[in-house]
């Protein structure tokens, strides 16, 4: 058999390898979605995320925009409770490095406009149950943070 002759069969091949993950890669996850408002107005862009608290084998997280997000249900999250986390930078706020920052460090964060009890001392969380809905939504008071 020659080189030629091989390559369709090696072609087939792979296209039934790759057509055997067309199923429901994603069992037991579940989307979630819902919307994220700060001071009563939807966030116009930020990211949320999602963290296990009970040993679960999943985390998740979206972008938000325009206050609302979606995690898809291959990247969703399985039953359990987890720690909600919104962040959201205060546009023009991330300053050049410092004079004596070293090669290659990042330049300082950007100013957060989420108060940290929404994300690096989150005290908010969800729980995701067997029958949906899958939907959460957030009010965030970020005044007097």
């Amino acid at each position: 058999m020659s080189v030629v002759s091989l390559a369709p069969l090696v072609a087939s091949l792979i296209g039934a390898a790759l057509s055997g993950g067309c199923g429901d890669d994603s069992p037991g996850r579940h989307a979630v979605s819902g919307s994220v408002k700060v001071d009563g107005a939807p966030l116009a862009i930020g990211n949320i995320s999602f963290q296990p608290v009970e040993g679960q084998s999943t985390s998740g997280g979206a972008i938000i925009s325009d206050g609302r997000y979606l995690v898809p249900r291959g990247g969703g999250l399985v039953e359990g409770k987890y720690r909600v986390s919104i962040n959201a930078p205060v546009p023009g706020t991330r300053g050049p490095a410092s004079d004596d920052a070293l090669p290659g460090e990042p330049p300082p964060a950007p100013k957060e406009q989420i108060p940290p009890q929404w994300n690096v001392a989150s005290d908010h969380f969800i729980e995701v149950k067997k029958q949906g809905p899958f939907v959460f939504e957030f009010e965030v008071s970020a005044k007097g943070k």
